[in-house]
């Protein structure tokens, strides 16, 4: 069995309490609220950019579609002016006359379904235009907010890693000055168990809590001062309290 003075079995309580804080801070460091925040920000700039992407396309396609409408007005007014012109020239025949103002009629019908198609493609044009103008200042806001959050972050993460810089320090400290050997029976245990190295025993009470037979009880009772005592049902360290 491993022998180590009581004494700094003792002190392993205060080594767990050092490796305890470390795992505290490096928890709150994982799960600081900003950090959600700033992925929520990442997730709503990728979804502006997609959306800038999506409507960009359909104001490039309403913009054609525009160009289209305005270029069939154009085309429908110049033939329009070209047959009034011939219908006031004085040189078209009576019997070519009726032909020419139905034309005219007819193509008048046919211009006003175009200015209306020409409307409605300027309106849709404009309204992705202000739609795309809109996520594009949104995009300016997010960035803005992302700025910001990630100060936020930098800024909480200097004063949990000063923090955490000290406690390591003053681990390293305390467990440089123990037997290595002891240590290192204390940081299997800690591994093995998931965070657990040692507890104190104070007569049959174990802190933390632990399960202890009367049988282990009894023969830790009759182990030597400095025997290194772990526990069968966690591999801890169970340390004597009581002088």
């Amino acid at each position: 069995m491993t022998s180590a003075p009581l004494s700094q079995q003792r002190q392993l309580l205060e080594l767990q309490d050092l490796d305890n804080q470390l795992s505290r801070l490096a928890a709150r460091r994982r799960n600081l609220p900003v950090l959600s925040e700033i992925e929520n920000t990442v997730k709503e700039l990728k979804e502006n950019k997609r959306l800038q992407v999506l409507v960009q396309a359909q104001a490039t396609e309403a913009k054609q579609d525009l160009k289209r409408a305005d270029d069939d007005v154009e085309q429908a007014n110049n033939r329009a002016k070209v047959l009034r012109q011939r219908l006031h020239s004085g040189t078209v025949s009576a019997r070519d006359l009726g032909a020419l103002q139905g034309e005219l009629d007819q193509l008048g019908k046919r211009l006003s379904v175009l200015e209306t198609k020409q409307l409605e493609a300027l309106e849709t044009y404009e309204d992705l235009s202000g739609k795309y103008s809109e996520l594009q200042v949104r995009e300016g806001e997010i960035r803005a907010r992302g700025r910001e959050l990630t100060a936020k972050r930098d800024s909480e993460f200097a004063r949990i890693d000063a923090e955490t810089s000290q406690v390591t320090q003053r681990r390293e400290q305390l467990a440089a000055s123990l037997l290595q050997s002891l240590v290192q029976i204390y940081d299997r245990a800690r591994k093995a168990t998931g965070g657990l190295g040692v507890v104190g025993l104070y007569g049959a009470r174990s802190e933390p809590t632990i399960e202890i037979s009367p049988q282990e009880l009894a023969a830790i009772r009759a182990a030597a001062r400095d025997a290194v005592i772990v526990s069968e049902e966690t591999e801890a360290i169970i340390v004597r309290m009581d002088d």
